[in-house]
């Protein structure tokens, strides 16, 4: 029996009604105005669910708009080449958008795309006309990406804690250009670039997060120091562009005043999750983890309109919204969502309407992919199953598998699970993706200088 991939990671666009919906090797791209799908990567003949081409006035799969004739159809608007898609998992992706930055002066008028793969496969996408702008090999795999003020320079932070800087376009002479900016001892977990430019901070599964300067990442400003266990998630509040939220292996998140390496609050997220006040039904919650002491936070997303902050458990089936207090500067507890199915991922769109991933299991196989809860007077409704911003990407869906895979990975960060400094990082390059299709085309890398420079850096406490 084939059971449909869930989505694993969602990213809207900060200023337009564009949702990427990652499914394996592939990605959807999504109008959430109105849930019509713009373009995929996926196949269109494998895709549609034995419908006919034929009905389809114009239809292509090189890029070129598609005319439905009939205005319920399910056909993306787009169909990029499958040429050009990744061969295997895609793992982080991110936009570059002017706005995010302050008083940005860039000249790329087109909004821009980066996605990288677990062959250690960098692509950058044209959103506007849904083309691919390049494509290049990366020595390790990303952990994750940002793109610099003016998008000339994508920074990406790499599995062995090396963060580097690759032009936007390959040199035609060098296809690995690239700059090191900083180091870390240990695995990097996540990475975000301020809006003001001038700071990169990166956290690591040694519990540091730290501040450098940007682009001159061997200054360091200073290091955020509180957690017990592995940082996995940063997130920078856009109302108040000062503060960072950090969460991960600890039952807490922390707020900081990043430049200064302030410590302003913790809020305990498995407190909240175990109180029976917590669900409107009155339900007890079971975390069902390797450590039932522990929790691992997986995502964290906010709102600006409502200045609302959602954040995902692994194996919690809700999603805590938290309120910002403008008064004291702090966070506090609003409301849990309550789902059957367990989130892998969730993001707000510029409506302040909440998309999440369900993590949709073979015993669950007839559930949705995705759920929204629309914002409706600073509360959250969830849509019916027929409302048409979702109705369309539910029955597009994404592919196929014989067995859906365990997407339950943030915990195993944890040292007393995995030690990533045993593991040879040669088996990165016979990477199987999630569809199963066991992809092992890309050519092997050779290691990179920087795992070599890790070995003989001091370790930081």
């Amino acid at each position: 029996m084939a059971y449909r991939l869930p989505f694993t990671k969602l990213l809207h666009h900060p200023t337009k009604n564009l949702l990427i919906l990652v499914f394996g090797s592939y990605f959807h791209a999504l109008d959430t105005s109105t849930g019509a799908l713009i373009s995929t990567t996926r196949s269109l003949v494998s895709s549609l669910n034995n419908d006919s081409t034929e009905n389809n006035d114009n239809t292509t799969v090189n890029n070129v708009e598609i005319d439905n004739s009939s205005s319920n159809s399910i056909h993306p608007k787009y169909i990029i080449p499958s040429t050009d898609a990744h061969l295997a998992t895609i793992r982080t992706l991110a936009f570059y958008d002017r706005g995010y930055f302050d008083n940005s002066s860039s000249s790329i008028s087109s909004t821009l795309l980066a996605t990288s793969d677990e062959n250690k496969i960098l692509k950058i996408w044209n959103c506007n006309e849904w083309k691919l702008r390049n494509t290049r090999p990366v020595p390790k795999r990303v952990v994750s990406i940002a793109f610099n003020k003016d998008g000339s320079q994508i920074v990406i932070a790499d599995k062995f804690g090396d963060v580097y800087s690759h032009p936007l376009d390959p040199p035609e002479d060098k296809q690995n250009a690239s700059t090191l900016l900083l180091g870390h001892v240990s695995m990097v977990t996540d990475m975000v670039i301020t809006p003001n430019n001038k700071y990169v901070i990166t956290c690591d599964r040694d519990e540091h997060i730290r501040v450098s300067k940007f682009p001159k990442g061997y200054n360091i400003e200073s290091y955020c120091l509180g957690h017990k266990q592995f940082v996995s998630k940063m997130h920078i509040l856009p109302w108040a562009n000062d503060l960072l939220i950090s969460a991960g292996g600890d039952d807490f998140i922390a707020l900081w005043d990043y430049v200064p390496g302030k410590l302003l609050q913790t809020l305990n997220v498995k407190e909240i999750i175990e109180t029976k006040d917590a669900h409107d039904d009155g339900e007890e919650t079971y975390i069902d983890s390797e450590d039932p002491n522990s929790i691992a936070i997986t995502s964290i997303t906010s709102s600006p309109i409502s200045k609302h902050i959602a954040l995902t458990v692994e194996k919690f089936p809700g999603i805590v919204i938290l309120d910002w207090n403008e008064t004291e500067r702090q966070l506090q507890y609003r409301k849990t969502l309550n789902l059957s199915i367990d989130p892998l991922d969730l993001a707000y769109d510029i409506n302040g309407n909440l998309w999440v991933s369900n993590y949709v299991k073979e015993e669950q196989s007839d559930e949705s992919l995705i759920t929204v809860f629309k914002k409706n007077d600073n509360e959250y409704e969830k849509v019916s199953e027929d409302h048409p911003i979702v109705k369309q990407i539910n029955e597009y869906g994404s592919t196929t598998v014989e067995k859906i895979p365990d997407l339950y990975i943030t915990s195993q960060l944890r040292k007393n699970l995995v030690d990533w400094r045993e593991q040879d990082d040669d088996d990165d390059d016979d990477v199987q993706s999630l569809e199963g299709e066991g992809n092992k085309n890309t050519s092997k890398q050779k290691k990179s200088q920087g795992s070599k420079r890790n070995k003989k850096r001091v370790k930081i406490e």
